[in-house]
């Protein structure tokens, strides 16, 4: 929330149009209602007194009505305000006052004092919503008021990377939308929720889908994941659970399959070839020995993995536990969900990271120990990434 600031100063010209409309306005209301107080014992409109109120009163009531028309409806928009559309958040919580500010802070008014009275006057205040609004040049007091009150908030295009985690994603939401991570960690746990999305894990884990979203700024965390898990269901690949199947998965096994390929991978050639490696290992009944398992037992790790972290006691350690984790681990991305279920017809079961992105394949035990000593050699001589 963006709080005036006692330092905050005012330009020359902004102080004379606050003290000139509003010491104006106050007059008008001051003589109208000095106008009624007078006139109130009067009964006889032929009274000299009468009509000469009356008179006052109308002119008074005149001048108000066109500075306020001129106030409300004129744009004062300042020149450095420019020729493009700004944007603006209103939060929650947020009085007319704050609002006001920030609106006369990037020069689409000229006072917020001015926003803040009509606000009250007009009975605006109660019904500004909270969102991101988009100002265009030319825009008045009444033209930001009817944006404001009907809510016609623009929503935020945000882009979810592959690979994230449910924790990564909160982060990454909350950075934008109304709801903190504190409060879309629970909800993705939601067992309710979970089972109106068909998801037997303990969390949405994978079935965010990593893609761009249009999100307005007070969505509930509820309906965020609705529509990232709808994404999902609408982007598998063809035939998934099908293929899935051929290669002795189900369906949820699959999905995790993909965010093991997703954690490993970062080209896409190689995606398939990764596939093919954890799907042959579980064939042979081997350890997938898939590090980001680890990493993500650890709750995740700022360093690099180390041997003593492949004790850790988790069902996610897939160096101390056969076969495929409990759940996903990330949000595979399409390219991965199908390297899931179409692995390369090759019969590699080991591979090794080469330090540029990509990684040297093996198939047997010997040629994994020799590849792993070619990345050592050239991490000493400078040639790897």
């Amino acid at each position: 929330m963006v709080k005036r600031k006692n330092e905050f100063k005012f330009p020359i010209k902004d102080k004379l149009l606050w003290w000139g409309s509003n010491l104006l306005g106050l007059a008008a209301s001051f003589a109208l209602l000095l106008a009624f107080i007078i006139l109130l014992p009067f009964r006889r409109y032929e009274s000299f007194y009468m009509r000469f109120f009356i008179r006052i009163a109308a002119i008074t009531l005149v001048i108000g009505l066109i500075t306020g028309a001129y106030l409300y409806y004129i744009p004062h928009q300042a020149a450095e305000f420019g020729k493009s559309t700004k944007y603006i958040m209103v939060e929650r919580g947020e009085t007319a006052y704050d609002i006001g500010f920030k609106f006369q802070r990037i020069g689409a008014i000229s006072s917020e004092f001015n926003f803040m009275l009509f606000a009250k006057i007009v009975g605006h205040s109660r019904h500004i919503k909270a969102g991101r609004y988009a100002v265009e040049p030319g825009m008045s007091l009444a033209d930001i008021f009817k944006i404001l009150t009907t809510g016609a908030a623009v929503p935020f295009n945000i882009t979810i990377p592959e690979g994230l985690t449910v924790k990564e994603t909160a982060d990454l939401l909350a950075q934008n939308l109304a709801f903190g991570k504190d409060e879309f960690i629970p909800i993705s746990k939601n067992r309710l929720l979970l089972d109106s999305l068909s998801i037997p894990t303990d969390d949405v884990e994978g079935y965010l889908f990593p893609d761009t979203y249009n999100f307005f700024y007070d969505e509930s965390p509820d309906q965020v994941i609705r529509k990232m898990v709808a994404r999902f269901y609408e982007t598998l690949p063809d035939s998934f659970e099908i293929k899935a199947k051929r290669h002795g998965l189900d369906f949820y096994e699959a999905v995790t399959m993909a965010s093991l390929i997703e954690s490993e991978a970062m080209l896409d050639s190689e995606r398939p070839l990764i596939s093919a490696v954890y799907h042959s290992r579980l064939k042979k009944v081997m350890r997938l020995q898939c590090d980001p398992t680890v990493i993500y037992a650890l709750g995740g790790l700022g360093r690099p993995l180390y041997y003593r972290d492949l004790e850790v006691d988790s069902p996610y350690n897939t160096y101390k536990y056969y076969g495929l984790p409990p759940g996903p681990i990330c949000s595979p991305g399409r390219a991965s969900l199908e390297a899931a279920v179409n692995p390369a017809a090759v019969a590699y079961l080991y591979f090794v990271a080469a330090g540029d992105g990509s990684h040297i394949f093996s198939d047997t035990h010997q040629g994994h120990i020799n590849a792993k000593n070619k990345v050592k050699r050239d991490r000493m001589l400078g040639r790897a990434g």
